[in-house]
């Protein structure tokens, strides 16, 4: 999975998403070039999730459908 700025920059090429214990484990490289594994604890999850609007998180449910049915992404 690739996630890139606004402008189409590519910011990180993320290449597993895995948990360890109580902690996500995500591994990639980022701005094309730099290993980085990122552990993200209980806690910053909770917070992440406490930043997401209602509308946001029902528009997330729309998006994993569109996604898995092989939407195009807009813009």
């Amino acid at each position: 999975m690739k996630v890139h700025s606004k402008d189409g920059i590519e910011m990180m090429d993320v290449k597993s998403i895995d948990k360890q214990g109580d902690v996500l484990v995500v591994k990639g490289k980022m701005m094309g070039s730099m290993p980085a594994t990122i552990h993200i604890g209980p806690d910053a999850i909770w917070e992440s999730f406490k930043m997401l609007s209602w509308k946001t998180r029902f528009g997330l449910v729309g998006m994993l459908i569109k996604g898995a049915l092989g939407g195009k992404k807009k813009g």
